[in-house]
């Protein structure tokens, strides 16, 4: 929705869709995050810290569970149109979101792992005459990840994994939100299950990793209109790279992500012009402080030139994560 459309009249069809989508930014700033807490033969290695709608990771392959929290917050400068045109921000207007996300992951087998996720999400927008602060739970996810090749186990070989996770309706969508500026949607509200799959590859100082995966939502009740609604399958795809700076302490690395949704459908109909794209940039540094824990920031972007995105926000944010890796 475009965000200076503050009346109930903005809550439309084609506007349904969450206007925060979960920190699109800190999504990718995730993938991108590394860690620098693998043996010499895979020291550049991503880390266990890459939250997205397929998972939040791996485990180190001597670690039994890790956990770890990240702690981020964007400032939203406008929205991308079904044009694909930026709309940005009217004077006066303002909004950010920030967002707690605590996980956990812990092996079940010596390729098999458990992971779970808890988003917690505040939202505040401003205008000249109005104030509004509102959150709460997000999306709760959980994942179980199957590692087919591990990273070095073959040489010359990528890494090869397959996620397969869902999500639990536990967030608030766009149309539960309230007057005068409707803040504090925190999710999808619908159920939903994805399957992923990544591959890495090391070459002492550097990496590359690609990871890509499919979400499908189940359909829900639009209380407000009395109608069943379903988003639109999700593809997401992202490419990182990225380099030790001080060999078994810091790593800093680059990532590139898209993401493509079809149309919704309202009481089995497609609704018009609903589909979104987007694509999204994110720098990351991560520091080893000692064997168990690693410390992660991160830089997210996705305000482009027009035609770079589609019905999505377009924000700037940063993240700081911790992450404690127990063997």
């Amino acid at each position: 929705m475009k965000f200076h459309d503050v009346t109930h009249k903005s809550q439309s069809l084609t506007a349904s869709r969450p206007s925060n989508r979960l920190g699109i930014w800190l999504v990718l700033g995730l993938t991108a995050a590394v860690a620098t807490a693998m043996p010499r033969t895979a020291a550049a290695a991503a880390c266990c810290i890459s939250a997205t709608s397929f998972g939040v990771g791996r485990l180190l392959m001597w670690e039994d569970f890790a956990a770890g929290l990240q702690i981020g917050h964007a400032r939203i400068y406008g929205q991308w149109d079904s044009n694909g045109h930026l709309r940005r921000n009217p004077p006066g207007y303002y909004e950010g979101v920030s967002q707690a996300l605590p996980w956990a992951i812990v092996r079940l087998h010596e390729r098999l792992e458990l992971q779970g996720w808890a988003p917690i999400l505040i939202n505040d927008r401003w205008s000249n005459q109005d104030r509004q602060l509102a959150g709460g739970l997000g999306d709760i996810g959980t994942a179980l990840r199957f590692q087919v090749l591990a990273i070095g186990e073959i040489e010359h070989l990528p890494s090869l994994a397959v996620t397969a996770g869902g999500t639990a309706p536990t967030g608030r969508r766009v149309e539960q939100t309230s007057p005068p500026l409707f803040a504090g949607t925190t999710g999808r509200g619908a159920f939903g299950g994805s399957l992923a799959i990544e591959s890495e590859y090391a070459f002492l100082p550097w990496f590359v990793r690609v990871e890509g995966g499919v979400t499908e939502y189940a359909p829900f009740e639009r209380t407000d209109i009395m109608q069943s609604q379903k988003y639109g399958r999700s593809w997401r795809a992202a490419l990182s790279a990225g380099r030790e700076v001080i060999a078994d302490k810091v790593v800093a690395a680059l990532a590139l992500l898209g993401e493509w949704e079809a149309q919704l459908r309202l009481n089995g109909a497609s609704v018009p012009d609903s589909q979104s794209h987007l694509y999204s940039l994110a720098a990351s540094l991560s520091w080893r402080a000692n064997p168990h824990l690693t410390l992660v920031s991160t830089i997210g972007n996705s305000i482009w030139p027009n035609g770079f995105g589609k019905n999505l926000d377009a924000r700037l944010g940063v993240t700081v994560g911790v992450r404690y890796g127990y063997f």
